[in-house]
């Protein structure tokens, strides 16, 4: 039997581009991994607050997103060719829904309406302390750890296992998926410093110290591939990849952006009941 599943898994990964395997291989991890995942709020949170007028256009945000969702995905179960158009464009869709439902939560978590305003970076940046303060925790660990991006790098996996989808290890798969988010975090930081490699002492320099100074937490896959759905490192999706696979590529981002959904949504439930006397989701 297992000499058979390896032969299986020769062929399926021979017949694909291994950055296709890769990024499927990912997607499907997170999505087994966050499967009834929920989110707490930690903090004692009694006092009402003003409804923001910016409130209701965030929730409309929200809803027109799901509805575009779920109706790609129910035309995608009929005919799995839709899938090749709407695969390059679900890590987009599935951030944005995430993004919305994080100002929401952080505008009912401080009270202040500017929280509706607030950039991309900003927003992680509050979530991600939210998490390491404690004051937003998951029911699953591995969501609510913050890692040190240098200790992460310093991390090794076998060559060749971000490809390997049966007997994998779990641990090494998570560690490949945060290696993935730190080097997008680094090309960004490249990007933005104008560094055009880091050969040079002084540039081999500020890769380290930035490393150092920043750390990655799991629930950052959302943004970062958002990232990167407009540069070259999903061009595996102009690939000859049948229209099954890109749709099971599509299934699984679907089902973990709605799984982390779910979870947003009846923490923002239960502290609008608070701060606004009514549900809003």
């Amino acid at each position: 039997m297992i000499i058979e599943l390896e032969k299986i898994e020769s062929e399926y990964v021979s017949q694909n581009p291994p950055d296709f395997i890769t990024h499927l291989n990912y997607v499907s991890c997170l999505n087994t991994l966050s499967r009834d995942i929920n989110a707490s709020c930690n903090l004692s949170i009694k006092n009402k607050i003003d409804e923001s007028k910016l409130l209701e256009k965030k929730i409309n945000l929200i809803k027109l997103t799901i509805k575009n969702v779920n109706g790609e995905y129910k035309i995608i179960r009929k005919n799995p060719d839709f899938a090749e158009l709407c695969v390059s464009w679900i890590s987009v869709k599935a951030y944005y829904l995430i993004f919305n439902l994080l100002l929401i939560l952080e505008y009912l978590l401080s009270g202040q309406n500017s929280a509706l305003g607030l950039s991309h970076k900003e927003l992680l940046k509050k979530f991600k302390g939210h998490i390491e303060q404690g004051e937003i925790s998951f029911n699953k660990r591995i969501f609510n750890a913050n890692f040190q991006c240098s200790k992460i790098m310093n991390l090794r996996v076998k060559s060749g296992s971000n490809i390997k989808m049966i007997g994998f290890n779990l641990n090494e798969r998570i560690i490949q998926i945060l290696k993935k988010l730190v080097r997008y975090k680094l090309e960004d930081f490249q990007r933005k410093e104008r560094i055009k490699n880091f050969r040079s002492k002084k540039n081999r320099q500020k890769k380290k110290e930035f490393l150092r100074n920043n750390t990655v937490n799991i629930c950052e896959f959302f943004y970062w591939y958002r990232i990167k759905a407009n540069y070259r490192d999903l061009e595996f999706l102009n690939k000859d990849i049948s229209s099954h696979k890109f749709g099971k590529f599509y299934r699984n981002y679907f089902e973990l952006t709605f799984t982390f959904f779910n979870a947003f949504e009846s923490l923002i439930n239960d502290l609008a009941k608070t701060r606004l006397g009514k549900i809003i989701l």
